[in-house]
């Protein structure tokens, strides 16, 4: 069932397509057309950009060192496509065009992303900004603060740089010294759609953002140490794989466990520490934990003019350029490999996907519960939820498995009830 936001009130399936209105205003089908159309919908130009193409190369001549000849020679082929380019056909109606305008002049909606299954959401702006600031009152995650750090995290970024200039290659150091104009990073929210009350899942765009390229570099740098643990799993056709060479007795039950708000509540310090002994088993330079912490420590973002440093745990944003994930990832590899060696010897099977994951537990409900509350009882900040298998059968990711009479496991693809069948928009 889906909810709305504001009266909790169900909502039927057939209410859930790739549009959906909870807000006061009223769409018609133009309106509607448009939008389902998706967020990431390319309206065609109403001119060539010039400008842009031509910035574009000469950035990409400085960047890449072109020799001077080569660069002339590029400058003259583009300059002759440019000429010969003509605007393409518009791809949306004149209605629709309108319908655009209009939507984009209500002060009162925000179209959005849903946090999952690819929907557009239409959202009245005062429930969307109660939503967020209702996040921003948990104390021990967000702190508001009176100035813009940006032009001090900046000097503190550039500094750490040179100071660390043999951790880069000439490329790498010269990328990302280089003086950018940058800005600060933004706080937003995706609707839950599938949860009841439609709450917001915060997300922060690092983008231009002083710590986004040095964040992206050390995020690749840290990434090869993920995926070491027997837990991790890749992708969904990884699970597949796994669960082809599992067979369950009669008294295995299949669960799927789930980290509550995990990003926001990685303990920073000890995740520190954690990344610390990796680098040092896999014989890496320690000076990453500086570069690291900076990173972090720049951990703070504007939202409607006012400042906020999150305290604690990381920010979720672009997975591409961002170490939230790498950080959560290797904490729950430490954080398992605790449980699982502490806990009920009750656990036959636990596969991880980042939050999610797939176990088979020996016994029955008694098991399970007794060992969700071993989970919740190692960290504070650790919380777990839990789902057992109904008729023999369990979603994981976008993967239904289910159990034969043989104990061998079956799958097939799961769509989740927010799925649109939206893949390239």
């Amino acid at each position: 069932m889906f909810f709305d936001p504001f009266s909790y009130r169900p909502l039927s399936l057939a209410y859930v397509g790739t549009v959906i209105n909870l807000s006061n205003a009223s769409l018609d089908d133009t309106a509607i057309n448009i939008l389902a159309k998706g967020i990431n919908f390319a309206l065609t130009p109403k001119r060539i950009p010039y400008e842009n193409v031509i910035s574009s190369v000469e950035e990409t001549i400085v960047r890449n060192k072109i020799p001077v000849s080569d660069a002339d020679t590029l400058r003259q082929d583009i300059a002759v496509i440019l000429r010969k380019s003509k605007l393409p056909a518009t791809n949306i109606t004149t209605e629709e065009r309108q319908a655009l305008k209009n939507i984009r002049n209500n002060q009162d909606i925000l179209v959005l992303k849903a946090d999952k299954g690819n929907a557009t959401v239409v959202m009245n702006t005062t429930d969307y900004q109660q939503k967020i600031r209702e996040l921003l009152c948990d104390e021990k995650v967000y702190k508001p603060i009176s100035y813009n750090p940006t032009a001090r995290v900046t000097r503190k970024i550039r500094t750490l740089i040179q100071e660390n200039q043999d951790l880069f290659t000439e490329d790498e150091y010269e990328r990302l010294y280089r003086p950018k104009a940058h800005q600060p990073p933004r706080l937003y929210g995706l609707p839950k759609i599938h949860k009841s009350g439609v709450p917001l899942r915060p997300i922060v765009s690092q983008i231009a953002s002083p710590t986004y390229d040095l964040a992206k570099h050390v995020a690749s740098v840290l990434q090869p140490l993920v995926g070491k643990s027997p837990s991790f799993v890749k992708d969904s056709r990884h699970f597949v794989q796994i669960i082809k060479e599992i067979t369950l007795e009669p008294n295995d039950i299949m669960v799927s466990f789930d980290v509550e708000s995990l990003f926001t509540n990685v303990p920073i310090d000890e995740c520190l520490d954690v990344v610390r002994d990796k680098l040092r088993d896999s014989e890496m330079p320690l000076n990453y934990i500086d570069l690291l912490q900076h990173c972090l420590q720049g951990n703070y973002f504007l939202f409607q003019g006012q400042y906020y440093l999150q305290i604690d745990g990381v920010a979720m944003g672009s997975y591409a350029s961002n170490v939230a994930p790498v950080l959560a990832n290797l904490w729950m590899e430490h954080f398992e490999e605790k449980a699982l060696s502490l806990g009920p010897k009750t656990i036959r099977l636990w596969k991880r996907y980042v939050d999610d994951i797939f176990s088979i537990v020996k016994g029955s409900r008694i098991e399970v519960d007794q060992y969700i509350q071993h989970l919740n009882s190692i960290h504070p900040k650790m919380k777990f939820t839990y789902e057992m298998e109904a008729d023999r059968s369990l979603p994981f990711l976008d993967v239904r498995v289910t159990v034969k009479p043989n104990g061998f496991l079956s799958h097939c693809v799961y769509r989740k009830p927010t799925h649109t069948d939206r893949y390239c928009l």
